[in-house]
């Protein structure tokens, strides 16, 4: 298994905010985000995404960039001050979890029909 613990911040949530042009009030305004029900700010689930394609990278190398298949699930929202344990299991099955629940599931597998 490869895994990877990333802290959220809510910098990183204004950043990657910035690189992908969401601007979705519910990413930057945490009293917004309260308000409807969550603990705070909710991280961009693309940035979750690209934490298991980091891991799958490492994992099947440069095969990954041209054979790689990656299918994810949000279950749960990030926000600022979670933990979150990005990890990337021997058959593929991906996973992110924060100190409260899991928060994404999937799979990241090389294509094997070409």
């Amino acid at each position: 298994m490869i895994e990877r613990t990333i802290p959220q911040t809510q910098e990183m949530f204004d950043n990657y905010g910035k690189l992908n042009g969401d601007n979705d009030i519910l990413h930057y305004d945490d009293a917004y985000a309260k308000e409807r029900g969550f603990r705070g700010t909710l991280g961009h689930g693309l940035m979750y995404t690209g934490y298991v394609a980091d891991l799958a990278a490492r994992k099947y190398g440069t095969d990954w960039h041209y054979r790689g298949e990656l299918t994810v699930k949000f279950v749960r929202p990030v926000c600022p001050g979670d933990n979150l344990v990005v990890s990337l299991d021997e058959d593929g099955t991906a996973k992110c979890e924060s100190q409260f629940d899991t928060t994404l599931v999937g799979s990241a597998k090389l294509r094997t029909d070409d």
